[in-house]
């Protein structure tokens, strides 16, 4: 299998999906993880917060920490993810990975860049037959439309990995504190009592095809 990941930021797939890559890559499967913009960001007093330097750092190291080295991370703006240029973009990277699972945002997520990049993610990726949404996450995940969850993949043994991933985040780790990742631990539990393993997490399908 080969599966290509796409984020609107540097932390958004670790958070999603970061688990299921990092299955997908002990098993010997290829993955890309491909994030659209720098993911720098001020608050709304201009302060600085998170440096494109100090995220893409930190998504290296997440990444390393998943098994994941194949990163790509391009320059679109963090908070506004253009459709033309990003589904060219991405459309680019599908050609050159070629992908049999192609994963991205809800499409109804409540940031702007998320759904941009979801949008542009459906159009780029027209021709291609399996297409997963991977679960947002508050405060930039909550959904207008709720999150179906359709498949569950089985993390128990890279939780660890996944939790080692959201702390070499260091910027988020010290913004949200450890109930970011207490959270994400007890969505990852109750995802896995929905499909009776101990963990696990959850994708609503867009398509994909089955053969019987």
């Amino acid at each position: 299998m080969r599966i290509l990941a796409i984020g609107a930021h540097l932390d958004d797939l670790e958070v999603a999906c970061g688990g299921t890559l990092a299955a997908a890559a002990r098993r010997g499967h290829a993955v890309r993880m491909l994030v659209l913009t720098g993911s720098a960001y001020t608050n709304l007093r201009g302060q600085v917060l998170r440096t494109a330097e100090q995220a893409l750092s930190e998504g290296r190291a997440a990444a390393d920490v998943l098994g994941v080295p194949d990163l790509r991370v391009l320059a679109f703006p963090s908070k506004d993810v253009p459709f033309d240029g990003a589904t060219a973009a991405i459309k680019a990277e599908l050609a050159d990975f070629q992908p049999t699972l192609v994963l991205t945002h809800h499409p109804f997520d409540s940031h702007q860049a998320h759904v941009g990049t979801a949008r542009a993610t459906f159009a780029a990726a027209k021709p291609y037959k399996a297409i997963w949404l991977y679960e947002g996450m508050q405060p930039a995940g909550q959904p207008m439309v709720p999150f179906r969850a359709d498949v569950y993949i089985d993390i128990g043994e890279t939780l660890p990995a996944k939790v080692a991933a959201l702390k070499a985040h260091a910027s988020q780790y010290a913004k949200y504190g450890e109930a970011w990742v207490e959270t994400l631990e007890a969505r990852a539990r109750c995802r896995g009592f929905e499909a009776g393993v101990r963990h696990a997490e959850a994708f609503e399908v867009v398509r994909m095809p089955l053969a019987i």
